[in-house]
């Protein structure tokens, strides 16, 4: 892929900008909405772990075109506030449905410092109409460790993408309830619900998605079926971005992949920064025949990268179906 390099990086009172989702809006406005943790936090561990002055909130910047130019226009778009985001608003995803622009994101309860932190993420929504103001609509997710939601249409239905992080990285589908945006309806449907019927991938017998598959950015429809850019994380703990299709009538069938990392950390804002060897997607777009993909670099700064159709068509090797669940 072409790097454009870095679009969005700490400034005034932020320590780190990663992980935007992306959409281009009807009157041509590219708009990132980016995880923001402000400054003043120590970092405990490799991975995920650092003190509790580690909150974080999502801030949004626009821009005219799709690989660059970005300001920020609003520093607390989506903030913590309830006892569910108290510590975290993280790692956001856009899907337009109708009129509505839907943000689900990964909330955190318990700050990262306690020992308990992962009983507190979990996933929630959001929504705007005009990305000036905000609802947040509550947990909407599994009552279990969880990441990286994402609703998208296909063919009149509404479906529900997730990471389960109970035992292991995947990615999990499933229709989402037809009342999607009201969090009893979502309660409803997990009571009682097999989880395990949901799975759609979990790490691979390769080595770059040896500790497994988490959703990117929300699926874009192509001619083919739906493109997908998600993150693969390689057995030697580098977050790597891959691509998958699928199945317009039927999302849980993997159409084609790539089969090795479209985009991998080799620029310096991508091998050292918070968490190192990342490259992280939450947003992409299609624009004059590329794909833009969004992603954080090193878990502290915003990039993009390019590329065109063709080569994103030629890089999907086709699946072979998985055997029947018995």
């Amino acid at each position: 892929m072409q790097r454009h390099g870095i679009i969005v990086q700490p400034e005034g009172g932020l320590g780190a900008t990663f992980n935007p989702a992306a959409i281009k809006l009807d009157d041509g406005r590219h708009v990132l909405l980016v995880r923001s943790v402000p400054k003043g936090y120590e970092k405990l561990g490799p991975v995920n772990q650092f003190d509790d002055n580690y909150t974080s909130h999502i801030s949004q910047w626009e821009s005219d075109r799709p690989d660059g130019g970005f300001k920020l226009v609003n520093e607390n778009a989506i903030g913590p506030g309830t006892a569910f985001d108290k510590f975290g608003v993280e790692d956001p995803r856009i899907t337009k449905i109708g009129d509505t622009y839907y943000i689900f994101y990964t909330s955190l309860a318990i700050g990262l410092g306690q020992p308990d932190a992962g009983d507190g993420i979990r996933i929630a929504m959001a929504s705007t109409k005009d990305f000036k103001s905000y609802k947040k609509h509550g947990v909407i997710g599994p009552d279990r460790r969880s990441k990286a939601g994402i609703v998208f249409e296909s063919e009149g239905e509404v479906y529900f993408m997730w990471k389960d992080e109970e035992h292991a990285e995947r990615t999990m589908l499933s229709k989402a309830p037809k009342d999607f945006e009201n969090p009893e309806a979502w309660k409803a449907f997990w009571q009682g619900r097999d989880i395990e019927q949901d799975q759609l991938l979990g790490p691979q017998k390769n080595a770059h998605e040896g500790l497994g598959i988490e959703p990117g950015a929300p699926p874009i429809e192509i001619e083919e079926g739906l493109l997908l850019a998600y993150s693969s994380i390689s057995s030697d703990f580098k977050w790597t971005i891959s691509l998958l299709l699928l199945d317009k009538n039927d999302p849980s069938k993997v159409l084609a992949k790539s089969e090795a990392p479209f985009l991998a950390p080799e620029e310096k804002y991508e091998l050292k920064g918070d968490v190192n060897n990342v490259v992280f997607p939450c947003g992409a777009i299609i624009e004059n025949g590329r794909l833009y993909v969004y992603y954080g670099g090193a878990d502290t700064v915003c990039a993009v990268a390019s590329e065109g159709m063709d080569v994103v068509r030629s890089s999907l090797k086709p699946v072979k179906p998985a055997a029947p669940k018995l």
